[in-house]
């Protein structure tokens, strides 16, 4: 049922206002704070119409306008920042959708359009991250806004997170 890259089960495409309820309802599942609609997200959708290749951002926009009616099953938030970079925060990827590409789908989506991801990997996400070649940096490497949510969190002993990066 799934192949390497997922492109026969889904498309990715930038969030857009009718996707922020299945978005939101996701990160309430996992116990992180809402999504926002003038957030930087990218949503992983099924069915994929067979013209997407979500190798090609250029046929992203034809392949939304395809099907219109599609499920999101997966997203990927960014923040931008001057000074410290393209920070993911976070991935997010429905249950019974994991295992099948999209994660790293989205992760490479982003990547190809950033040049360089930053995040801090939480709990069991290390290894996730670790298989798509993010290594691990200094803290001062990461965006201070994101460093001092993670010194706040009150599950920080639990979750070991650990400051990691990707470049193209």
């Amino acid at each position: 049922m799934s192949n390497d890259t997922g492109t026969d089960l889904f498309y990715i495409r930038e969030m857009d206002s009718a996707d922020l309820p299945a978005v939101n309802a996701f990160v309430r599942a996992e116990g992180m704070g809402a999504v926002a609609e003038a957030d930087l997200v990218f949503v992983a959708v099924s069915p994929a119409p067979a013209a997407a290749d979500p190798a090609d951002p250029a046929a992203v926009p034809a392949a939304a306008a395809a099907d219109p009616d599609g499920q999101v099953v997966a997203f990927i938030r960014l923040i931008l920042d001057e000074a410290c970079g393209c920070h993911v925060n976070p991935v997010v990827v429905y249950p019974t959708w994991r295992r099948f590409g999209v994660g790293k789908a989205l992760v490479e989506h982003a990547l190809a359009r950033y040049g360089e991801l930053r995040l801090v990997s939480r709990g069991s996400s290390l290894a996730f991250y670790e298989a798509l070649g993010f290594e691990e940096v200094p803290w001062d490497m990461i965006c201070a806004a994101v460093a001092h949510e993670c010194d706040e969190c009150e599950i920080r002993p639990t979750c070991n997170p650990i400051p990691v990066r990707k470049t193209r």
